[in-house]
C-alpha cells in the first residue's frame, strides 16, 4: 500500500511539473492545463483515499 501511495505522489509531482511548464510557455494551452489539473485532482483524491485507509487501519 505504501508503494502505491508513493507512486501516486510521484504521479502528482509529474503532473504539477507539466502544469507549471505549460503555464510558462509564451502561449499556454488552456485546455491542456485544464485537463492536467483535472488529472492532478483525481490523483490527489486517490492519495487522500489511500491515506484514509492507512490511518484507519493503523487505529483499528
Amino acid at each position: 500500500m505504501l508503494n502505491h501511495l508513493s507512486a501516486l505522489w510521484s504521479r502528482h509531482s509529474i503532473l504539477e511539473a507539466k502544469i507549471q511548464h505549460e503555464e510558462k510557455r509564451p502561449l499556454p494551452d488552456s485546455l491542456r492545463i485544464q485537463a492536467l489539473k483535472k488529472l492532478r485532482l483525481k490523483v490527489r483524491e486517490r492519495i487522500a483515499a489511500v491515506e484514509a485507509r492507512l490511518s484507519g487501519s493503523a487505529t483499528a
